[in-house]
């Protein structure tokens, strides 16, 4: 009978400090493919809630005419007629903004006053100035307003709330010749855009 040969077993192990790193690198991107698999397949089955949003911006500028600027009546001839800064006859106007935003305000003011009959080529000359505040009480402390497009920033209010006014004021001077009677009149014309 021959021997009896048991067989020995033979392991063979990698010592625990080596790694292969060409495994580790080839089963990352596979493992990862496999999650993304897996996540569409599991969202396939799911419900979703979804709720309407809606949301309304409103930057509710505002402008207005407060006072109008009166020369009142004037006698033919009677030369240079001032309405200054400050004098109950001036021309005001209120913008109502947002504090903090920018606006770009533009006066488009005339240099003649033209007789309301259009048959009458009369016309008085003009000059008017700008001013604007944060108050109508405020005229003396107020900032020049330039002849082009001006960009203002509406400064916070002391009191409560988000909004601000600002006032601007409209003073100058006619020059009255020989021209026929009747009224004399023209616009004032105040755009707002805010930035």
């Amino acid at each position: 009978m021959a021997p009896l040969l048991t067989p020995i077993p033979v392991q063979s192990q990698l010592p625990l400090a080596m790694i292969n790193l060409n495994r580790v690198k080839s089963a990352f991107p596979q493992l990862f493919v496999l999650t993304v698999i897996l996540f569409v397949i599991g969202s396939l089955n799911a419900q979703a809630q979804f709720i309407d949003l809606q949301l309304n911006i409103d930057s509710r500028i505002t402008a207005r005419t407060e006072q109008p600027l009166e020369f009142g009546t004037i006698m033919s001839n009677s030369g240079r007629r001032m309405i200054e800064l400050g004098s109950p006859n001036m021309g005001i106007f209120s913008i109502t903004a947002l504090e903090n935003q920018n606006l770009l305000v533009t006066l488009d003011k005339p240099t003649e006053l033209r007789h309301q009959n259009p048959g009458i080529d009369d016309t008085i000359p003009m000059e008017l100035f700008s001013r604007y505040a944060y108050s109508t009480r405020n005229y003396e402390n107020s900032y020049l307003l330039p002849e082009t497009v001006s960009s203002i920033e509406v400064e916070p209010n002391p009191e409560p709330g988000p909004w601000n006014s600002i006032y601007i004021f409209m003073y100058g001077s006619v020059e009255v010749g020989d021209v026929r009677d009747g009224t004399y009149a023209n616009e004032i014309v105040l755009s707002v855009i805010y930035i």
